[in-house]
């Protein structure tokens, strides 16, 4: 009963975080704001989405690729669709429930090959692992090529809120009792560490985890070819971004750098938020303010990326839905169950 009323509480809080960034980047809109982003939006080459879905397309087939060295050292060869499908269906699920993805990918493929479903969780757990290294490692990357824009913005930021603070105002009343939540949380978190309690054991197991993820990829067969497919993976993560930054005239000119921001900070968005609603857009509308981009501007990209994505991961993810599900092909499936 407990695990229910988490799992509820989980996707509750989910989407209301995303109902409530919506109507924060929403809320103030005037009609003039929607005249321009209406001209923008007419001025828009839509046409060079279906580049950016096929880039996407092309991300997923590396994750693919780069999934099935960690599994063979388990003695399968599971066949290449029936992987991209469950990664497809994954990204599906997240799209309606926080992190249901994970663990719909694992079972969806373990129905389809009749490879062991914790067999499949624990070569995930590998590759989230790394993922983890890698995003902080280009964020790391991001914020050295990026320094003067993203401090800019947050000197101006911050520099806007002490204002507030000290004139008085609304501010006040929105960031005084945040300070204060943020401390109190602060000082409850460092007691439970040190007190051993289920946060630190819960703690411990994660890092445990991604340790143990980490040390698992010394079996892999084929490191370099291994390696290369991460590097596909985020290359084709920040080439569809920047792709997308040409569908509007206004910010066609940025230049790749830029997309590698937007990427960075869209990716918190996406975390924050199931399928990024509502915290997407408003993350790519606040990262193009770095460079100069008006609020509507930066509203329309935001808007055009996330809907693309949305679109590409709802047909993707039915398609792969019906392979898996639905689909039958003996000589696929007992190439998928001979071990290797």
């Amino acid at each position: 009963m407990k695990r229910i009323v988490l799992y509820i509480l989980k996707y509750v809080v989910g989407f209301g975080i995303a109902l409530f960034l919506l109507w924060w980047s929403l809320h103030s809109i005037t009609a003039e704001d929607i005249a321009d982003i209406k001209a923008a939006l007419l001025r828009a080459r839509f046409w060079l989405l279906a580049p950016v879905t096929l880039v996407l397309l092309c991300s997923h087939w590396f994750r693919a690729m780069r999934w099935k060295q960690l599994i063979t050292p388990l003695g399968y060869q599971p066949a290449n669709i029936y992987l991209l499908s469950g990664i497809l269906l994954g990204y599906l699920a997240n799209q309606l429930i926080p992190r249901a993805g994970e663990v719909l990918r694992c079972t969806s493929v373990a129905k389809a090959t009749k490879i062991p479903t914790e067999k499949l969780i624990g070569t995930l757990v590998a590759e989230r692992a790394f993922d983890i290294i890698c995003l902080l490692l280009v964020t790391t990357v991001t914020i050295l090529m990026e320094y003067r824009y993203i401090e800019s913005y947050f000197i101006e930021l911050y520099g806007a809120a002490a204002t507030g603070l000290l004139q008085g105002g609304s501010a006040r009343w929105w960031w005084l009792p945040g300070i204060v939540l943020f401390f109190v949380a602060a000082v409850i978190f460092i007691r439970k560490l040190r007190h051993g309690g289920k946060t630190a054991r819960f703690l411990k197991s994660v890092l445990s985890g991604i340790a143990e993820g980490l040390r698992s990829i010394r079996l892999i067969r084929n490191k370099p070819l291994f390696l290369l497919n991460t590097l596909l993976i985020w290359g084709c993560y920040i080439f569809s971004t920047w792709i997308g930054c040409w569908a509007l005239q206004e910010t066609a000119h940025l230049p790749l750098p830029t997309a590698l921001t937007m990427l960075i900070f869209g990716t918190v968005g996406i975390i924050v938020a199931p399928g990024g609603l509502g915290a997407y857009p408003l993350a790519i509308e606040k990262t193009l303010s770095f460079y100069g981009i008006s609020e509507n501007i930066g509203r329309a990209s935001g808007w055009i990326l996330w809907i693309a994505q949305f679109i590409f991961t709802i047909i993707t993810g039915t398609i792969a839905w019906f392979i898996i599900y639905h689909y039958k092909n003996s000589s696929i499936e007992k190439r998928s169950t001979h071990p290797a």
